[in-house]
């Protein structure tokens, strides 16, 4: 949103020009080429901006002063040329400031329905903001110079805008200076001027809302997903001593008769069943508010007579090195958050390298890298005593090193976590 310095350096010297059109009609200007410039970069910002469908009557009249300028500009008309390029770029920022306050004025929409509901959910008062109440606010009245003290008034606006102030405050002062012949042109610039810096300024305050309602969304989320597991872990905690006091009650009854004993046995499995089942739904949740905080998801795991493999290729690390990458780290991150909400056996980390190079030097990086991963697994909540690591180096492929989709393959670190408690 904010200009490049491209685009400010044009801009500046686009002020400059409006200073020098107060001088005396005498004075030789240099050719417009600089208000041309920053009338061109104003425009493709604003057509940047959606102003096609937010803002196209603005947008439309920057593009034909813009032509309507360079036009004149080819006939040797200077100050046409410079004037209808001030109006161009006036229109252009013009165009773009509205687009952006629709597309502004929807994120809020969306953002607030989003915490209203959460809110709601997790059974949270409400809370007020600003909102599209601000963009929709209405021209103050008085003059272009009394509109400009109100603006720099403004607690809410403090600050904002700053360079969109600027040209508003330099076009009010060419407007006080200009002569006759040349008040309309600058009484339209310093209006629009004016319009540009008071929505400029609520924009960037709507802006603001929308990042504290999207930093809002995602803590609420968080603790919505929090919730979540905690009922689920309650409901498992239930149904696990329910699942208890019926086999002993079905203990007591087998004693009486064969078939109720059939029955009741029954009866148990049910139970455990459902019991298995809230603990599988414990783990996902588990699951889910791991990924959630840690921005990534687990690494693809199957099981097998060892338990639950999680594998890490070997583009987790950078060629010959034991630093986890970025991505690597928070996946890794979310296994150790989920491994630390749930009860568990003992976790093994084995690092395994391909077959190309020393043996000795395969065997010492796959070692690093297992303990390396060990390490974030630790730092992320899991129990430094349950977790061991090692390095197999290339002694255990899963597949043919003479082949490069093999050796990728066998690059790897696994993460085994027990069956057993």
């Amino acid at each position: 949103m904010r200009p490049s310095f491209a685009q400010i350096r044009h801009a500046l010297h686009a002020l400059l020009a409006i200073g020098a059109l107060t001088l005396a009609g005498c004075a030789t200007l240099p050719p417009p080429t600089a208000e041309l410039e920053a009338a061109r970069q104003a425009v493709a910002g604003a057509a940047a901006a959606d102003a096609d469908q937010y803002a196209p009557q603005a947008l439309d009249a920057a593009r034909r002063e813009l032509q309507a300028a360079q036009a004149a500009l080819e006939r040797k008309r200077d100050a046409d040329a410079r004037t209808l390029a001030l109006s161009a770029a006036a229109d252009a920022d013009l165009a773009r400031v509205r687009s952006r306050s629709q597309t502004t004025r929807s994120a809020l929409a969306q953002l607030r329905a989003d915490v209203d509901g959460l809110r709601a959910q997790l059974q949270m008062e409400q809370t007020a903001g600003i909102g599209a109440n601000l963009l929709d606010a209405p021209a103050p009245a008085g003059t272009l110079e009394q509109r400009l003290l109100a603006l720099d008034a403004d607690p809410l606006l403090a600050g904002l805008a700053r360079f969109e102030r600027l040209q508003a405050h330099q076009a009010v002062t060419a407007l006080a200076a200009a002569g006759r012949s040349a008040q309309a042109a600058a009484a339209a610039l310093a209006q629009r001027r004016v319009e540009v810096a008071e929505q400029a300024a609520r924009v960037e305050a709507a802006r603001r809302e929308v990042e504290r309602l999207e930093r809002e969304r995602s803590d609420l989320r968080v603790e919505a997903s929090r919730r979540d597991a905690e009922r689920a872990r309650a409901e498992a905690d239930r149904l696990r001593l329910q699942a208890q006091l019926q086999a002993e009650e079905a203990q007591r009854q087998q004693a009486r008769t064969e078939q109720a004993e059939a029955a009741l046995d029954g009866a148990v499995a049910v139970q455990q069943g459902k019991a298995e089942a809230a603990r599988a739904r414990e783990a996902e949740l588990a699951r889910k508010e791991a990924e959630l905080t840690a921005g990534a998801s687990l690494p693809p795991v199957r099981r097998d007579a060892r338990g639950d493999v999680y594998t890490l290729a070997g583009s987790a690390f950078a060629s010959g090195q034991a630093e986890l990458t970025p991505e690597a780290t928070a996946s890794i991150r979310a296994l150790g958050i989920y491994l630390a909400a749930l009860a568990g056996g003992a976790i093994q980390v084995v690092g395994h390298t391909d077959s190309q190079g020393a043996a000795a030097a395969n065997q010492a990086l796959s070692e690093r890298r297992a303990q390396q991963v060990r390490a974030t697994l630790v730092a992320a909540g899991v129990a430094r005593s349950r977790v061991s690591a090692s390095g197999a180096g290339a002694a255990r492929p899963v597949a043919d090193n003479n082949s490069a989709a093999g050796r990728a393959k066998n690059r790897r670190v696994e993460v085994i976590v027990s069956s057993s408690n």
